[in-house]
């Protein structure tokens, strides 16, 4: 079995960053005579139900199902070099009655993201025994944890207004952005064949876990959030360590899924993060659980907000070799749960 390791992550936004430094990653592929695997992350406009294309991966889960599948791959040595790759002009490349119509095709125009993720969030609270008031605390402690990772950017008042009876829109994802990001990874045996300008970053596991369905008439066991502590289980598995231990001993960075308080407070209690959900405004003063702020502060559009974590959890990695890092990736109201774990050199 080979060691996998990321050699390339790139991401721009809204005009700011570049791909040139993985273009000439890419060029060396060719010049070395390795078969590249792509594999792309849908964009919004690809639809929800309409069918998947072979290498295609939907939701916001899709970022790490594609490395899972990559990691597996190179590991067993089918391939040489994969490319994840995807773009979304969410800010640019819609009208606005586009773009709430193809959103809407997740649970239908009578079941809007906002209603859905508050009916979970209710199950969630029903099952841990935690009242809605409760929740809130949580909640803002959430978002005051973002924003000491990302302390220059401001947020209008207009959007601490409550849209639901859980959350307010500083509690949801900000996609109204156009990114392009990739990933680059090879085996440790043809690393010889880069010249490469940042230590490659292993992959050290990657976990996936499903629930049996998505949507209303799944919602306690949506809740309940098993699958989400097998895919940090399998990715423990792999890297041979407990990751929230290496975490909450400062000797590792995260990146939650942060759109809507139930997915991080869930990752939190089936990380083994925390014991209990008592122990989590604590935790939260003391560690971070993100980069830069998260999917609400930092954004990303979509499907892509695992994939630019991923990028900017690498680039990180870069700056912090002696940390390793965690991802979270979260797909439609949580059916597909991911956690990578990167780091390390060869």
């Amino acid at each position: 079995m080979h060691q996998v390791f990321i050699i390339g992550a790139a991401g721009r936004q809204d005009g700011q960053g570049s791909l040139t430094e993985l273009d000439k990653l890419r060029e060396q592929v060719t010049e070395a005579g390795l078969k590249l695997e792509r594999l792309v992350i849908d964009p919004l406009k690809a639809g929800w139900s309409s069918p998947q294309a072979r290498n295609h991966f939907r939701s916001g889960c899709g970022p790490l199902e594609a490395l899972a599948y990559a990691h597996t791959q190179l590991k067993e040595g089918a391939f040489e070099a994969v490319l994840i790759e995807g773009q979304d002009a969410i800010k640019t490349g819609y009208s606005r009655e586009e773009r709430d119509q193809l959103m809407q095709e997740v649970f239908g125009p009578d079941y809007p993201l906002p209603e859905a993720y508050t009916d979970l969030a209710r199950s969630f609270c029903h099952q841990q025994g935690l009242s809605f008031d409760d929740f809130r605390k949580l909640r803002d402690a959430l978002f005051a944890n973002y924003r000491r990772s990302a302390p220059k950017v401001e947020v209008e008042e207009r959007w601490f207004a409550e849209i639901t009876e859980l959350f307010r829109g500083v509690d949801c994802a900000n996609p109204y952005t156009d990114y392009s990001g990739s990933l680059l990874l090879t085996r440790a045996d043809l690393l010889g064949s880069f010249d490469l300008s940042n230590p490659p970053i292993a992959v050290k596991g990657v976990g996936i876990g499903f629930a049996q369905g998505d949507g209303a008439d799944h919602l306690e066991e949506l809740a309940d959030y098993w699958h989400l502590e097998k895919a940090v289980h399998y990715a423990n598995l792999e890297a041979e360590l407990e990751f929230a231990e290496v975490f909450n001993q400062g000797q590792a960075l995260l990146e939650a899924y942060t759109c809507y308080p139930v997915v991080p407070l869930a990752l939190l209690l089936r990380g083994d993060f925390v014991q209990d959900l008592q122990a989590i405004p604590a935790w939260l003063e003391q560690h971070r659980l993100t980069l830069k702020g998260g999917m609400n502060l930092n954004r990303a559009p979509w499907n892509l907000p695992a994939l630019r974590a991923l990028i900017e959890m690498t680039q990180a990695l870069h700056n912090n070799p002696d940390l390793i890092g965690g991802v979270h990736g979260n797909g439609g109201l949580g059916y597909k749960q991911g956690f990578a774990i990167l780091g390390g050199n060869p």
